[in-house]
């Protein structure tokens, strides 16, 4: 054989081995698909379901059940994993470790509680795990990252709203008790931004405490006639029952949270004539008919933020059929699915920290009722 031939052969084996030695091509990252037919997509929930706010946790799991009876009319393609954090940030991370390691999911639908829900954000950023709150409203939800959505405006919004109800009572001068916790001080500190008049007092008080009458006293004192009060269905309904035993004759205004008939199961008579906020609208097509299949489903009206809780579910739904089951496709597609939904509890068009906007209504207690307040 020929020195070239010789040469040409050695060329060869040398290119094989270079070929072979190289660095295969990047594969790209698989784009998020289509659930497979017949696949089950399995999400999380988790959401005070016992305990003194667990009214709240089971009216939302309540609407999560029914948004599952449509988006599962045909056969089922979610089912949820509902777990307990008691209003606890540390059975909340548990709840999520579980949920997270354990049954693979790639959404979870929590908290209530706007502490809790900031105590998760920054694991599921970590773990690229969306976190989407129906209701979780503090300010600070913003810096959560790309992975965390909120279902209902923040108290960036509500204080203002507040705001308009003082103008609208001509309240120049006013009172405010809050629990001292990062949803009662985002909405106390965005009511303070907004409010034009004077504030007699800013009363914190603590979750879980069962006697108020301290802080009761120290408002009273400052001689308000309203108060405006952001607090939880438990601790609230106490303090307008004792304040009333107290000879505290004031216009309470409530936030949310106490738009609910438990605090006037809870608080009796002195309940009679409380304003409050409701988040949404019980006015549109969408509420009336969320509000009859609910009615038909669990015979009784629609409980506090059943609505929002619906609205998550199907909006994780969508974004689940539009992308698939999994993080990355849950992600992008409730930014998009967003911005065209509305559903019962209103418009979720997610903004750019992925916290939707919303509209409130005004509400009074009325024959041992809460009904839309007229305005005069």
């Amino acid at each position: 054989m020929g020195h070239k031939v010789w040469k040409l052969l050695v060329l060869l084996v040398v290119a094989v081995l270079v070929a072979a030695c190289a660095p295969a091509t990047p594969t790209p990252a698989p784009q998020a698909t289509q659930p497979a037919a017949g696949q089950v997509c399995t999400v999380g929930f988790i959401n005070h379901l016992t305990g003194d706010a667990a009214a709240y946790g089971q009216s939302m799991k309540k609407g999560v059940e029914l948004a599952l009876d449509k988006i599962n009319a045909n056969g089922e393609k979610i089912r949820v994993i509902f777990e307990d954090d008691r209003l606890s940030a540390a059975d909340a991370q548990t709840a999520f470790l579980k949920l997270v390691d354990s049954d693979k999911v790639p959404v979870i639908l929590g908290s209530g509680s706007s502490t809790v829900t900031l105590s998760l954000c920054p694991k599921a950023e970590e773990r690229k795990v969306v976190l989407i709150s129906s209701i979780s409203t503090a300010p600070a939800l913003k810096q959560c990252g790309d992975y965390v959505f909120s279902a209902m405006a923040s108290d960036d919004a509500q204080g203002p709203e507040w705001a308009k109800v003082a103008e609208y009572l001509k309240a120049d001068e006013v009172a405010v008790m809050y629990l001292n916790n990062d949803y009662g001080i985002g909405v106390k500190d965005a009511f303070l931004a907004s409010y034009k008049g004077k504030v007699l007092i800013a009363q914190p008080f603590e979750l879980g405490a069962k006697d108020f009458r301290t802080e009761i006293l120290k408002v009273k004192a400052t001689n308000p006639k309203v108060v405006f009060i952001v607090d939880h269905v438990a601790e609230g309904s106490i303090v307008i029952k004792q304040a009333a035993e107290l000879g505290m004759n004031v216009q309470w205004v409530t936030d949310v949270s106490m738009v609910a008939k438990e605090v006037i199961d809870l608080a009796g008579a002195a309940a009679e004539g409380i304003m409050g906020l409701r988040a949404g609208s019980t006015q549109t097509p969408e509420y009336k008919e969320f509000e009859a299949a609910f009615q038909k489903k669990f015979n009784e009206p629609p409980t506090i933020w059943a609505d929002f809780s619906y609205d998550t579910m199907m909006l994780v739904a969508m974004a689940i059929d539009k992308y698939g089951c999994n993080s990355e496709g849950i992600q992008k597609g409730l930014m998009e699915v967003s911005q065209s939904y509305v559903g019962p509890s209103g418009p979720k068009a997610f903004n750019e920290y992925g916290i939707s906007q919303g509209v409130y209504e005004w509400m009074v207690v009325k024959d041992g009722k809460w009904v839309l307040y007229e305005k005069k």
